[in-house]
């Protein structure tokens, strides 16, 4: 037996999808996909690896001033540079998202991370960059198991 249309558009058939009163918001079902994990996990790797080729190479003065990657870290001081923006975008959605896998890959990356740090050096930086990693890998669990509990 066939419905009528406006049941239909009542429930989120016909005109409710894509809307965010239907059943769920497409972020929430974004965020809940296993892929957010290992997303996470290597762009947090790649700022990683980027921000320790500043801080182990220095930075020089560039042709027109300002701070360009020392010889021999070229490559760092570009994944740094690509990765800075989606690194941002991704650990806040591990932070703020009530859905796990984002959460998970920013306390496997922030720990593997850290200690990726650790083993290449034990200077003031590298403290405090793997400080900051491990802040964030505690954080990201602990926000969204508090978001859940509510």
């Amino acid at each position: 037996m066939l419905r009528p249309r406006t049941a239909e558009r009542h429930r989120g058939g016909i005109m409710g999808r894509g809307r965010s009163g239907s059943r769920g918001t497409p972020d929430d079902e974004n965020h809940g996909r296993l892929w957010w994990t290992p997303l996470v996990v290597v762009v947090l790797g790649a700022a990683t690896w980027g921000l320790l080729g500043l801080v182990e190479g220095g930075c020089e003065a560039g042709p027109r001033g300002g701070c360009v990657a020392a010889d021999g870290y070229e490559a760092n001081g570009w994944v740094l540079f690509l990765a800075a923006m989606p690194t941002l975008f991704v650990v806040g959605t591990g932070l703020t998202s009530e859905r796990r896998p984002p959460a998970v890959g920013v306390a496997a990356g922030g720990a593997g991370c850290a200690a990726y740090v650790l083993a290449q050096g034990r200077t003031p930086a590298h403290l405090i960059i793997a400080g900051v990693l491990l802040v964030l890998a505690v954080l990201a669990p602990v926000s969204v198991w508090r978001r859940r509990r509510r």
